[in-house]
């Protein structure tokens, strides 16, 4: 799996294509539909699923769907975040930004643990060619958002929705990412001890 990506020919790399904007874009769509808290949590728990996902399958088309997924999620719930806030120009209570932090956080933790406790499967990619693929996919959808924004409703608004995009979505995967960095790393280390 580690390699798929140099052995996959153009059909392949086109089927992991559509996979990952058709799962961003479905994610996108469901995650602005709801209320900003019910979003985080429905994210949190979703992401960790998938993640979990991600450590089981072995076709590269699907993996890529699922991170297309995890990377609309998370531009999704801080869209739903970035604009409630400008809409209601009122902060989140401190209880419900802990609450979001926190499961986010425990999603990335569990989700970090499992993938930890799989990588001496050679069908599972490495810790950092997940986190760097989920990185350019989430820039991709940043992007697209922004860009759509800017269409929509012109360039101060698109700047203006660009910052609070980017705060938000910061936020949200650096509770899901040092989390789950650090129960994979746990979960590696006492599975490299157990097999010495």
């Amino acid at each position: 799996m580690q390699n798929f990506e140099q052995n996959a020919n153009s059909i392949d790399r086109l089927l992991m294509l559509i996979g990952s904007v058709a799962g961003g874009a479905i994610s996108l769509m469901v995650i602005r539909t709801v209320p900003p808290k019910q979003a985080a949590v429905g994210c949190s728990l979703v992401t960790a699923c998938l993640v979990i996902a991600c450590t089981q399958l072995a076709k590269p088309s699907l993996w890529w769907t699922a991170l297309g997924v995890i990377a609309g999620i998370i531009i999704g719930t801080g869209g739903v975040l970035a604009e409630t806030l400008a809409q209601t120009h009122v902060p989140l209570e401190f209880r419900v930004r802990c609450t979001i932090v926190g499961l986010q956080s425990l999603a990335g933790f569990i989700a970090g643990m499992i993938l930890g406790r799989k990588i001496h499967n050679p069908h599972v990619p490495s810790l950092r060619t997940f986190l760097s693929r989920l990185s350019a996919l989430t820039v991709g959808i940043f992007a697209v958002n922004v860009t759509v924004e800017f269409i929509v409703a012109g360039l101060e608004q698109a700047r203006s929705f660009s910052s609070r995009l980017s705060t938000s979505s910061t936020i949200l995967i650096t509770a899901l990412v040092v989390p789950g960095a650090i129960g994979y790393l746990l979960t590696e280390r006492r599975t490299d001890v157990r097999r010495h």
